[in-house]
């Protein structure tokens, strides 16, 4: 009798604790300072996510105000899989979602039935897996980094960007955007480029003679020391940007752009460094104003910041 119930307790404490570890939280924050020559910015970028990756919530934090608040996650629907994009602070509250297709015999990923991404089969499996079946977030922004189709993951590019997918993974694309100002379509045919360690080199966008955008990474040794990105949108704002990384710092790494905006005939130059630190475990993923704000508060004498009040 007493064997069996200690069989019983020993049972339900391991339960307990396999729930506890599935339902773990983690968070780390990204400290964004940005000078444009005349004056500088800092904000805190906060972002939470769940142990499995399907969960990732981004808050932008500036002085003592929760500015922005964005929800992705990745669900099964009735006619298909979506990703969503779910503000958290605005009102009214818009969700914006991509659809997620799966083609095995072509190893093809279709984003709202009308952008492909025809991927190496070894990750076309790895990624189904991940995507499909553990709903993964960040693996579905690995795909879309580049930010090619009109995709709503702006929130999440500062995080993206220390750990960029350059890795042989995509063989080729076709992205269609829309014209902002007519009914006219693009459609951009991404072409990607491999060295002979299979690590990505370049990448380019063109619709006929239009350049959406193009990606040339810099290499010293086998990590990248630098991306060098070009966007252009419509003609109506073109970006220069250069991803420069610290290959003794990883945790921190820096952006240059030049923004070109013809309709207003200005040009601006910004210079953004961002810093990373792990905050380790969270209590929840989606924290309240006041708790995100007692989290991002300066460390104590003795340099320990709680996530949260006791």
């Amino acid at each position: 009798m007493v064997k069996a119930l200690l069989i019983l307790i020993l049972t339900c404490v391991a339960s307990v604790s396999f729930a506890q570890q599935n339902d773990s939280y983690y968070g780390m924050v990204i400290t964004k300072v940005t000078n444009d020559g005349s004056s500088g910015d800092t904000s805190k970028l906060l972002y939470c996510r769940n142990k499995s990756g399907s969960l990732l919530s981004v808050y932008t934090v500036r002085g003592r105000i929760v500015a922005v608040g964005t929800a992705y996650s990745i669900k099964a629907g009735k006619d298909g899989l979506y990703f969503y994009s779910r503000p958290k602070l605005s009102t009214p509250l818009t969700t914006d979602s991509l659809r997620i297709d799966f083609k095995d015999t072509e190893h093809i990923i279709l984003i709202n039935k009308h952008d492909s991404y025809s991927l190496y089969p070894a990750y076309y499996t790895r990624f189904k897996q991940e995507v499909a079946s553990n709903h993964s977030v960040i693996a579905l922004l690995g795909l879309l980094e580049d930010g090619i189709g009109d995709y709503p993951i702006e929130d999440a590019l500062p995080l993206i960007g220390y750990t960029p997918q350059l890795d042989q993974h995509i063989q080729q694309a076709k992205v269609m955007t829309q014209r902002s100002q007519s009914d006219l379509i693009d459609t951009w045919i991404c072409t990607y480029r491999y060295n002979k360690s299979h690590k990505l080199t370049a990448i380019s966008a063109v619709d006929g003679e239009l350049s959406r955008f193009t990606k040339k990474i810099i290499y010293n040794g086998a990590k990248a020391s630098s991306i060098q990105l070009y966007l252009n949108i419509e003609d109506r704002q073109v970006t220069d940007r250069t991803i420069s990384y610290d290959r003794k710092d990883r945790l921190s790494l820096k952006w240059k752009e030049r923004v070109l905006e013809t309709g207003k005939n200005r040009e601006t130059g910004l210079s953004t460094s961002f810093y990373w630190h792990d905050l380790g475990m969270f209590l929840k993923i989606d924290p309240s104003p006041a708790e995100i704000l007692y989290t991002l508060r300066p460390a104590t004498k003795n340099g320990i910041t709680k996530s949260y009040p006791d």
